[in-house]
């Protein structure tokens, strides 16, 4: 043990949220959607202002993927509750 023994018991701080592995997966998969979305959403140039490069096929994919991985991710921490 490198770094000492590893505490194994919830913290005792009501304000501390401890997600689960997969909670923690769906949310940094969340928010990596959503910075990709914001990068394809930016101008590339003056003429391409208000021209948005995605499908609305693929902005739907996109949109329902962060919504159950939300979903995913506030379905645990209810668990926990």
């Amino acid at each position: 043990m490198r770094n000492g023994p590893r505490n194994t018991q919830p913290p005792s701080n009501p304000s501390t949220y401890v997600l689960p592995l997969n909670a923690y997966v769906a949310l940094v998969h969340t928010r990596d959607e959503l910075r990709l979305l914001s990068q394809l959403a930016e101008p590339r140039g003056e003429d391409d202002r208000n021209e948005v490069v995605l499908s609305t096929e693929a902005l739907s994919d996109c949109f329902t993927r962060i919504g159950e991985q939300l979903d995913e991710a506030l379905c645990v921490m209810q668990k926990m509750d």
